[in-house]
Order: C-alpha cells, then structure tokens, then sequence
C-alpha cells in the first residue's frame, strides 16, 4: 500500500548518492593528507570499503532483529594490525569505518520512516544532506569553542562536569589498539597466546 502510494513521487537518482559520495570522499582524503594524521590514504580507502562491505549484513541483522552490532573493537583491531605503533591513524580508520557503517544504517531507517510517513524521496534525500551540512558546521564550533573557554575541559576535576568520559573511553582504546597494537597482544610469542602444554 505505502509503496503503491508513493510512485507518484520521482525517486532520487543514483547519480545523486554518487555525487554526494565522492564529494564526501574526496573531502575526506584531502583532510588526511593536508593534517598529520599517520593514516594513509590506501588505509582511508579500505576503512571506507570495510564500511561498504558491512552495511548490508548489518542491515539485515538490524532489520530482522532490532540489534545493532557494535564493530569498533574489530575496526581497532584491524587499523592495529595494519598500522602498528600510530594511535591517530587507528582511531581515524576506526572513525570512518564504525562511523560510516552505522550512518548508512540511521540514513536507511530514516529513508524507511519518511516513506512510511509519505515524505517525497527527493525532499528526504535533500533534507538528510542539509542536516548533515549544518550538523557538521555546528558540532566543530561548538567543541572549538569549548576547547578554547571552558577551563579545564576534560580533566576529571572539572568544576562543572566536563569530565569527557566518552573522550576518555575513546583515547584509551586508541592507545591500547594503535599505541601498544594487537601484535603485542595476541600475536606469537605475545603474553596472551595461548600454548598448548
């Protein structure tokens, strides 16, 4: 019924996922390669691929069951085991692929509620894309601008609560994958393989 109905609205071309895509994606790159970030671009490329590659299962797992399964530790994991010794490229590479990943999935579900709501597909399409533009703009200014004045940010002292647990949480794991590496781990010859005795 709900599909019946909307035909009368013109789909959104592929054209227009391409365009945004590689707008973003070259965006992207140019910020890795201009900033110090030790990640390289065939790195950025396959975090971008393993996002690709993901989205679709993880859809289907989400859509059948209503869980989502969080794959940050395996994208830490592989950016460890790829790029050992460099804590920014892991937590970059571990960004763009969980983040890629789960954005698709909240763009699907989003694209599922406005056809069920009978929101024209163009004007979903051109409203997420707005959002994403000033979502952007907003969230780098106001942690700039947080940075900059709020008097220590961050430190589990701060006077008013700004303690960062979920920064913490996030830096720590980039340092335990991307500093001290999975090799070190779970490798041969590493403290927790395990050997037959």
């Amino acid at each position: 019924m709900h599909s019946r109905m909307m035909q009368i609205y013109p789909e959104v071309s592929q054209l227009w996922y391409l365009v945004v895509g590689l707008v973003s994606l070259i965006f992207t790159l140019v910020a890795i390669e201009i900033h110090p970030t030790q990640l390289p671009i065939w790195a950025a490329l396959i975090a971008v691929a393993l996002a690709a590659i993901l989205v679709i299962p993880l859809a289907m797992i989400q859509a059948v069951t209503n869980q989502t399964i969080p794959l940050q530790v395996l994208h830490e994991l592989i950016a460890g085991y790829m790029l050992p010794g460099r804590p920014i490229a892991n937590s970059i590479f571990k960004t763009m692929a969980f983040t890629g990943t789960s954005t698709a999935l909240t763009f699907a579900s989003d694209l599922k509620l406005g056809h069920y709501m009978k929101v024209p597909p163009r004007m979903m399409f051109s409203v997420q894309v707005a959002a994403v533009i000033i979502a952007c703009i907003v969230t780098t200014s106001v942690n700039a601008w947080m940075m900059d004045n709020v008097e220590g940010i961050c430190s589990p002292d701060q006077a008013n609560g700004f303690v960062c647990p979920g920064t913490t949480l996030f830096s720590t794991a980039t340092v335990i994958w991307g500093g001290i590496g999975p090799q070190r781990m779970f490798s041969p010859g590493s403290r927790y393989v395990r050997t037959n005795r």
